[in-house]
């Protein structure tokens, strides 16, 4: 073979090479093409979500179903896709429901998507469905858990009157948990007053959202006086109320009176569980123990 013919058979041979590799190795294309393949497989879970919705079975009974599904969909921001299947639901007698749409609201918060839930709430009165205080805490329920807080005070104040609702028990403790998460406890604090002016009682759900807002954030003397508060109205700590409280002394590097309030919990016949103790090594991590 000529020196020419040598040359050019090596660039040929290197080219080859040259475009295998970087076809199999860019990281580019190969995010793209796994990007696609994950979106198509997507859509297929969409396509045989509908297609199991046509089940009166599937759509009173899987209700796991219902929530994987979303949260998949959520989690590779397939919002488009969500939106899809939920408006699909609308095709049933299912519809007219208040626990079915409740379903659909608290999906719909669950996924961020906040406006599509406030949508559906509104949209209740034309699917012939009633609107009662269940539907308006799943409403709550939903913008708590899209994270928008401004905006749940707003509905709070507003809609009981327009719609003719009376707030209860849950409505409360859902805007508590807001304000709570939000950092903004005397508005919390405050909430708690107003319910009992209405003639309602906190109970363990409304104590627990606040020590674990407050212990979390290192307030343990407000912690102190919320679960003084709730022992003065007989209200019986559990296993969560405990560990909040742990938490935030072993989060504040007070692992005397962590280690002293186990042993309170012993006493007491509370049974610790893994939060307990994980909590508890933590906090001897920490103390280099």
């Amino acid at each position: 073979m000529s020196k020419a013919k040598e040359a050019s058979s090596l660039r040929r041979l290197v080219g080859l090479f040259t475009t295998s590799l970087s076809s199999t190795t860019n990281p580019t294309a190969v995010t793209s093409s796994k990007s696609t393949a994950e979106t198509r497989q997507l859509q297929k879970l969409a396509k045989k979500f509908k297609q199991s919705s046509e089940s009166y079975k599937f759509r009173g009974s899987c209700k796991k179903a219902y929530a994987d599904t979303v949260h998949r969909l959520a989690s590779a921001k397939q919002f488009s896709l969500i939106d899809d299947i939920l408006q699909h639901q609308k095709k049933y007698k299912d519809i007219s429901e208040e626990g079915f749409v409740i379903r659909l609201i608290v999906l719909c918060g669950k996924a961020g998507m906040f406006e599509l839930a406030q949508k559906l709430f509104d949209e209740m009165p034309e699917l012939k469905c009633d609107r009662t205080v269940k539907s308006f805490n799943a409403l709550l329920a939903a913008c708590s858990y899209s994270k928008k807080f401004d905006s749940i005070e707003k509905l709070f104040e507003q809609l009981p009157e327009k719609l003719g609702i009376e707030p209860d028990l849950v409505s409360y403790n859902t805007v508590i948990k807001a304000f709570s998460e939000m950092g903004s406890f005397d508005s919390a604090l405050s909430v708690v007053d107003i319910l009992e002016k209405k003639g309602l009682e906190p109970d363990i759900i409304t104590f627990n959202t606040m020590l674990a807002a407050f212990f979390f954030e290192g307030r343990i003397a407000e912690g102190e006086k919320i679960w003084e508060l709730m022992e003065r109205k007989n209200i019986v700590p559990n296993i969560r109320s405990y560990n909040a409280k742990l938490r935030g002394l072993v989060y504040e590097n007070k692992m005397l009176e962590a280690v002293e309030f186990w042993g309170e919990m012993e006493r007491k016949g509370i049974e610790p569980d893994i939060k307990s103790y994980n909590t508890l090594i933590k906090g001897y991590c920490n103390d280099g123990i």
